[in-house]
């Protein structure tokens, strides 16, 4: 069982619209020390930011651990493992492997080569030391993939727990999922994995946020895809007098909730602009000792 030590905390960040590298890399001042590791996205909901890498490249200098987004909508396979190499060659060992936000029919075109699954088996190939085609890498290093998963799509779909389940056989090593709030859903979603008896070495954390307003998050549910928040969670943020406090209230108590659940490791924090409310929620369970930026607790070869 996990002690509160253990659990994890993961958030995110998302590059702006901009040339400022320094502008996007230090949004996450605030969760220096605090989290475990932060991802850095790439270009969600098919709309363009600045490159993911070079912002991820930055933040791994502040000594905060960096999970990668990476998506196989945008780059064929050629590009993906440069894009890899490139993470490997600055110290990001991390990629959360996702088919990514598909364009509107009027959209820019995706490419689509790779999906998640594909993505996964590429890391593990790159990990073995070589690219697609055979040709040998020159000092190679490890890569850790992740997986994301949907908690109510596991609970309504028999055959989507197989799916999860072959993404780690092919190497995922972390799962981080899409939003859920309801403790009820998480507890069937512990079970479930508990059940299937293969999940003891992977990390998987649950999804949710700091949610700021009942605006915000109606438009998140509304324009998000895998985002499920309540009725109930809307109607708190609307009846708050302080919206973004309840929000970190809402986060904390589920939190503690979950803590004690079977192949539950932790907790991934997202949401837009969420970098300052999720370095309030780590705040209570790393004051007064601050993560220790060397030792990553999440799959690493450091």
């Amino acid at each position: 069982m996990l002690e509160k030590k253990d659990f994890l905390f993961t958030t995110e960040t998302t590059p702006d619209v901009s040339t400022d590298l320094s502008g996007s890399s230090k949004k996450i001042d605030a969760l220096l020390g605090l989290a475990d590791a932060v991802n850095v996205t790439d270009s969600p909901n098919c709309k363009t930011r600045l490159n993911s890498l070079l912002v991820a490249s930055e933040i791994k200098k502040s000594g905060l651990d960096v999970i990668l987004q990476l998506t196989g909508r945008d780059r064929n396979r050629v590009a993906l493992e440069s894009e890899l190499l490139g993470a490997l060659s600055v110290q990001i060992d991390k990629v959360l492997c996702l088919s990514g936000d598909q364009p509107d029919d009027d959209g820019p075109m995706a490419v689509n080569e790779l999906n998640s699954n594909g993505l996964i088996q590429l890391c593990k190939t790159i990990s073995e030391g070589s690219l697609t085609d055979g040709t040998e890498i020159k000092s190679p290093l490890p890569l850790y993939s992740g997986a994301a998963d949907d908690l109510y799509v596991q609970l309504s779909n028999p055959e989507a727990m197989n799916s999860l389940a072959g993404k780690m056989k092919q190497g995922a090593s972390f799962i981080q999922t899409q939003y859920c709030f309801d403790f009820d859903v998480i507890k069937q979603y512990s079970e479930k994995l508990n059940d299937q008896g293969i999940f003891n070495d992977c990390k998987v954390l649950i999804g949710m946020g700091p949610l700021k307003s009942a605006k915000q998050a109606d438009w998140m549910r509304k324009n998000l895809w895998g985002i499920n928040i309540s009725d109930e969670i809307l109607n708190k943020l609307e009846c708050s007098d302080n919206p973004e406090e309840t929000g970190e209230e809402i986060c904390i108590e589920l939190i503690e909730k979950i803590m004690s659940l079977p192949c539950i490791d932790g907790v991934h924090l997202m949401g837009p602009n969420c970098e300052k409310g999720s370095a309030k929620v780590c705040l209570l369970y790393t004051s007064p000792s601050p993560r220790d930026a060397t030792l990553s607790r999440m799959p690493s070869s450091a």
